[in-house]
């Protein structure tokens, strides 16, 4: 999963574990918001149910994000960028969603 979230998403790798039987990943999305990938004993392959916990993305421009990840061909497409019901003339909000390479559901959630 690495190589998606830093070389497609470009995402930073802020810091990384590395110790005998085990790893783990700090990647950087936002200022102070952060992605960890590890190892864990109690997830195996791709996961069976991608909408049970659906990764929030707040950005600036939703069309900028789907732009790095629509041609990918690990990557579902759930929604391409459209407006949410909640945006508001003086307030727009887009939204599109995503299951990435192992199944995991992730909303891009932000301005046009």
């Amino acid at each position: 999963m690495l190589p998606f979230y830093k070389d497609v998403l470009g995402l930073k790798l802020e810091s990384e574990l590395k110790i005998p039987n085990d790893y783990g990943y700090m990647l950087v999305i936002k200022d102070d918001y952060k992605l960890w990938l590890g190892k864990h004993s109690g997830v195996k392959g791709i996961n069976k149910e991608p909408f049970r916990h659906i990764f929030n993305l707040y950005v600036d421009s939703v069309g900028e994000w789907y732009k790095k990840i629509k041609n990918e061909k690990d990557v579902t497409i759930v929604s391409t960028p459209e407006e949410t019901p909640f945006s508001k003339p003086d307030d727009r909000w887009y939204v599109s969603t995503f299951l990435d390479p192992e199944g995991n559901c992730w909303q891009f959630m932000g301005g046009e």
